[in-house]
């Protein structure tokens, strides 16, 4: 066989010119993920993929072989030290729940190049930053100490505050004030006696809130949740993990096995006092865990309410790992010679509790956070939600709403407009819940536009306005309170005109205090509708007020009276 050796020569050198060839220089690199959020609950074998470019001088961009990107992950924000993610090549797969950030690394012998991008991991059955989650009072038996007798609560009859069908009602209203979003009810004090009593019991029902048709009350609130579902409305229970009282059928069980927290000295630590002369201990998550009845007062609460288990979720209330007075629960277990309990080994415990309630089915949220544990703890990727939320800025510009979600920020006002703040319902319910006075007031200022905020990203500050992604942005214009997506207004002060998402092509409009011919953009969505049906909402349902409204320009002119909101349909 002849071979002609100058066509192979010249191969050969070519591969070689190639070999030798620099790699193209690159101003930076970019890295992307295809999933930038993860949730290994709800779609358990999911996972993101990475993608690196580098971008050259002139501006193009030009994929890189994942083989020449090195990758590492290092969590951002995370209860505890676990990794938030696993890196297999460019495929990340989500672990706990928190922020992990993922850096791109790209050298040659010229230049090394670095990109991160940011992977958030949410291990929730539920989105808390889409729903509006509120609590509704039972009752509480018992007369109150003297420092709690100014409380609303004991301002009035409190024996008995709403049974479970007038919890239906409530349910009803709540869901036409706020035009069907979506809602989760706790129920506060539905156990015998009412709040905070029987624990650290939770196996009976209080019999004075059964409907007259049900032989049981256990019947009743099993009535209640699944006829809560026909209003938008998850319906849930408020729980406490950690309050015991002497009163409990569990009480002598716990002290013998030694669970009841004690003070440095050994004796039963009395945690405080609501009720007159019922004093109040905790419970060392430690000690009942070990010993296996932590998870024995699960599985019997969820056997005795199956219907829980479609809602995916419970409030835990009072998740503290600390007392008012002590450095921990117990300093009596604390010490090392009793088992060393810690505040940091209570906390390792709850981190249990959290992750057993979820291989349950349920999402734990909670009172609040960086409160009573230790210093910089949030729970941030165990619980989705917390009752009051910081109001710290920095920390809400980090942590996304989806991943920590917020009831209020403020127990005098409805915090700070920019970020945004829900309702939680509980003390408008306990003043009057049979006309719920300044219900809708206070859903149109704060969880509507929290609402539409909370799906996207806090991109950063510039001056004391807040940019969210999508271009939108909230801060204060010319002395007014102004949320806007370029010239579509949400938000002027207290005149409100936000996209409900929730119902799809459909517009909320509220004013404080009223306005005549007022002209609004509608949001681009809206082009070539040229025509609108406006309802009045009410806590009966929406009333029909015109039907075939003209629109011009994308916009539309409204006339409010004070206090009123509508709904903008298309037609």
């Amino acid at each position: 066989m002849k071979y002609h050796l100058l066509p192979v020569l010249l191969v050969l050198f070519a591969f070689r010119l190639n070999a030798q060839a620099p790699k193209p220089a690159y101003q930076y690199i970019r890295i992307e993920a295809d999933k930038p959020v993860l949730n290994p609950v709800l779609h358990p074998d999911e996972k993101a993929t990475l993608r690196v470019t580098g971008v050259l001088r002139d501006g193009r961009a030009v994929p890189l072989k994942i083989g020449d990107v090195h990758f590492n992950a290092k969590n951002r924000i995370t209860s505890g030290n676990a990794p938030v993610v696993t890196l297999t090549g460019n495929q990340v797969t989500g672990r706990e729940g928190g922020i992990a950030t993922i850096t791109a690394l790209y050298s040659t012998g010229s230049q090394t190049l670095t990109a991160t991008t940011d992977i958030t991991v949410r291990p929730y059955y539920r989105d808390y930053h889409q729903a509006l989650v509120m609590k509704l009072m039972m009752g509480m038996e018992g007369e109150p100490v003297e420092r709690l007798r100014k409380e609303p609560l004991f301002a009035r009859q409190h024996d008995v505050i709403c049974t479970f069908e007038q919890a239906l009602e409530v349910i009803r209203k709540t869901d036409n004030l706020t035009n069907g979003i979506p809602k989760i009810l706790y129920l506060v004090g539905w156990q015998k006696g009412g709040h905070d009593h029987q624990y650290p019991a939770w196996d009976e029902v209080n019999p004075r809130l059964k409907r007259a048709q049900d032989a049981t009350a256990l019947e009743s609130l099993r009535w209640l949740i699944r006829e809560g579902r026909k209003y938008n409305t998850t319906v849930s229970l408020h729980i406490n993990m950690v309050d015991a009282y002497r009163h409990s059928p569990l009480w002598d069980e716990y002290v013998k096995r030694d669970i009841i927290a004690k003070d440095k000295n050994g004796k039963l630590l009395v945690a405080g006092m609501q009720i007159q002369g019922d004093s109040m201990y905790h419970v060392s998550y430690t000690r009942e865990w070990d010993q296996g009845l932590g998870q024995k007062r699960i599985d019997a609460l969820i056997e005795m309410v199956p219907e829980l288990k479609e809602g995916k979720t419970i409030h835990v209330d009072v998740f503290v790992a600390k007392g008012e007075h002590e450095e921990t629960i117990s300093p009596w277990h604390a010490k090392k010679e009793n088992g060393g309990i810690d505040i940091y080994k209570e906390v390792e415990t709850q981190r249990k509790i959290f992750k057993y309630w979820r291989a349950k089915g349920f999402d734990v949220t909670g009172e609040g956070i960086f409160w009573a544990h230790p210093p910089g703890e949030g729970f941030t990727g165990l619980q989705p939600m917390s009752w009051w939320y910081p109001d710290d800025a920095a920390y809400q510009l980090e942590t996304p709403e989806m991943l920590s979600a917020r009831g209020r920020t403020s127990r005098k006002d409805d915090g700070d407009f920019r970020f945004g703040s829900s309702m939680q319902g509980e003390e408008i319910f306990l003043k009057d819940k049979d006309n719920l006075p300044g219900f809708m007031a206070q859903f149109c200022r704060t969880t509507l536009p929290w609402y539409y905020l909370s799906r996207l990203s806090r991109v950063g500050m510039a001056g004391d306005t807040l940019f969210y992604s999508e271009g939108v942005r909230a801060g204060v214009e010319n002395g007014h309170r102004v949320i806007r997506k370029g010239a579509f207004i949400l938000r002027d002060n207290d005149d409100f005109f936000v996209p409900a998402l929730w119902q799809g092509k459909q517009i909320m409009a509220y004013s404080e205090h009223g306005y005549d011919k007022r002209r609004w953009l509608l949001p681009a969505e809206w082009k070539g509708t040229s025509r609108a049906a406006i309802y009045e909402i009410g806590i009966d349902g929406r009333k029909l007020l015109e039907k075939g409204k003209v629109l011009t320009g994308n916009a539309i002119e409204l006339s409010l009276r004070p206090g009123t909101a509508v709904m903008i349909l298309p037609e």
